[in-house]
């Protein structure tokens, strides 16, 4: 959508407002006038509130529904069904109340059919923010089952004030039936959630003709901002641990975003993968709980070894208490890669050097884990590697060119890289600087 429909949008939802029309129980409707761009569906025409001291379901659900509805739909060469119009939401407090109030609940597999092409768009975070009170515990905002694609969500932010509702449940199979290519920018959440977005899919079956997990992919977060409470995880990616086939859920991209959460798991992986972090500032804030920003979990043992990837550049991490941690994984193959990255900002304070921010389990899948590397990275506290009595089979902690800014001496009790078993993870250090002072080369088997 161009500059010019956005103001004719914004000129259109004032005009609504200023009129000052009342509805039939002597309130103000909150109205768009006539007229408007005819590809913009606004939730103001469907006498939304944007002062927030009433719900506005209704209108929501009304302008979803006018969004999605078959006079809009347009044949795509590419993918079928597409959408002529995108769904504006002007600036204003909207309260809403009810589950899957911003787009329907409808099966894709059903009568609703799949739709490609969604765009919801607001003014810009804090401007046009959509607050979600529901009257419910463990209910979601919007669920996409089988049916969205190609979706962009803009310029909006997003607050819980129910610590049971989540965000988003993602829904995918296969036979065209996957929720493909969601993009955020310019969005925020705050307030207190279960999940932000949780990704899933049916259970694994020996029969070919019943629907596997697939295709919750390519997801991309662009200078979005993550505050909160999560109590399950922002971003979980495998709710169901028995399909293997959620390994097809991969592909996921967070740039330049501001992750400054209270408390519980940024991103929570159980299945799929193949992520991607590239700049920004990630901050844990509630120094009274515990708090991680990528959780990788052993749950599932089949997993592919190309999902298993994690991927983080020039992102500075904050931690201000022990219980904090960068990341805690119990991966065991794969690749994890951190370059010029600094989690140091609170290594002053008396808990950085007794603090582990970095933990490897090496024991999960019979003394195996990740090929493990920093490059360029500034640490805090020390880095510890769960290992047993027998040497490592597969896996290595490599760090090139660091700085262990707690510690004088690079491995051992009192060292940077440490591990609880009697055998030493394999592992090596190369051109690091151990407080201020440059230590011995080493590498573990030499």
């Amino acid at each position: 959508m161009d500059r010019r429909s956005v103001m004719r949008g914004m000129a259109t939802a004032g005009a609504g407002v200023a009129a000052g029309a009342l509805v039939a129980g002597g309130g103000p409707a909150y109205a768009a006038g006539a007229g408007g761009d005819p590809y913009v569906v606004n939730v103001m025409s469907h006498n939304a509130d944007p002062t927030g001291a009433t719900p506005s379901d209704a209108a929501f659900r009304a302008a979803a529904a006018e969004l999605l509805g078959a006079a809009n739909w347009q044949k795509n060469p590419i993918s079928g069904t597409i959408l002529k119009k995108v769904l504006l939401i002007p600036p204003g407090n909207y309260l809403l109340t009810q589950p899957d109030s911003l787009l329907p609940n409808v099966d894709g597999r059903g009568g609703g059919g799949v739709v490609d092409g969604i765009t919801i768009t607001g003014y810009g975070k804090r401007t046009s923010r959509i607050v979600y009170a529901p009257t419910a515990n463990d209910t979601t905002l919007w669920t996409n089952y089988r049916r969205y694609k190609n979706i962009r969500i803009s310029g909006l932010t997003f607050t819980s004030n129910n610590p049971t509702s989540s965000f988003c449940y993602s829904f995918a199979e296969d036979g065209g039936y996957g929720a493909q290519d969601t993009w955020y920018t310019d969005v925020e959440w705050r307030g207190d959630w279960k999940r932000g977005i949780g990704l899933d899919g049916p259970p694994d079956s020996d029969d070919d003709s019943v629907p596997q997990s697939d295709l919750n992919s390519e997801m991309g977060f662009d200078h979005c901002q993550i505050g909160g409470t999560y109590s399950e995880g922002f971003l979980v990616m495998g709710m169901n641990t028995a399909a293997t086939q959620q390994d097809q859920f991969l592909n996921y991209w967070f740039r330049d975003c501001k992750v400054e959460f209270k408390s519980g798991v940024f991103v929570k992986n159980v299945r799929g993968g193949s992520m991607n972090f590239i700049g920004g500032s990630y901050i844990l804030t509630d120094t009274t709980k515990p708090g991680t920003f990528f959780q990788l979990t052993g749950d599932a043992s089949s997993r592919a070894d190309s999902v298993l990837r994690l991927y983080v550049e020039g992102v500075r991490f904050e931690l201000r208490s022990r219980d904090h941690k960068v990341i805690d994984s119990r991966w065991t193959r794969g690749n994890i890669t951190f370059v010029s990255c600094d989690d140091t900002a609170q290594h002053f304070l008396p808990f950085a050097s007794t603090a582990v921010p970095h933990a490897y389990d090496f024991t999960a899948g019979g003394n195996s884990g990740p090929m493990v590397r920093y490059v360029d990275c500034a640490l805090m506290g020390s880095h510890q590697v769960r290992t047993g009595s027998t040497p490592t089979t597969s896996g290595k902690v490599l760090y090139d060119g660091c700085r262990f800014i707690d510690m004088n001496k690079s491995t051992g009790a009192d060292g940077f890289l440490r591990w609880t078993g009697t055998a030493a993870p394999r592992h090596e250090i190369r051109d690091c600087l151990a407080g201020s002072t440059y230590t011995a080369d080493v590498k573990h088997p030499a």
